[in-house]
């Protein structure tokens, strides 16, 4: 995959973001997102990839919200996450794979958590956040 392709994409997705160009911005979070998304479940093992694709989806998620559609915005806030948690409890991924999706999980989680504070989310919503917090307090002592 073409990396300066996403960048422009991403790059001209910014700038409309800035000037307030909704419909622009969309159209390039969007095409950056289908080019990264394909790119990065033909190589699960590039990071550069993952993380320019998880930035595609918070990029949508935060015009979303802009535009008050705040449920495409936690929509894109929940796939990326969603995705890296079937990956990393995979019975069929790679250890290297699954290292890389538990990674990326810890990039996903605080701007959900971080929606959920600003925004109502369903019940079930609250009760997987907070489950998803209890396991990463977990995960964070059993690192150090």
């Amino acid at each position: 995959m073409e990396s300066e392709q996403w960048k422009s994409l991403l790059t001209h997705g910014n700038d409309c973001f800035k000037d307030n160009q909704w419909q622009k911005a969309e159209y390039f979070y969007s095409e950056a997102y289908d080019l990264l998304a394909f790119g990065y479940r033909n190589n699960p093992q590039c990071i550069e990839t993952m993380m320019a694709w998880i930035c595609s989806c918070h990029n949508l998620s935060s015009l979303y919200e802009r535009m008050n559609k705040l449920t495409l915005s936690l929509k894109f806030l929940t796939v990326p996450h969603d995705y890296l948690k079937k990956v990393s409890e995979s019975d069929q991924a790679d250890n290297d794979i699954k290292l890389l999706a538990l990674k990326g999980l810890s990039l996903t989680f605080p701007p959900i958590l971080a929606f959920s504070k600003n925004h109502p989310i369903c019940e079930d919503c609250v009760e997987e956040l907070s489950n998803m917090a209890s396991v990463s307090e977990f995960s964070k002592r059993q690192m150090h």
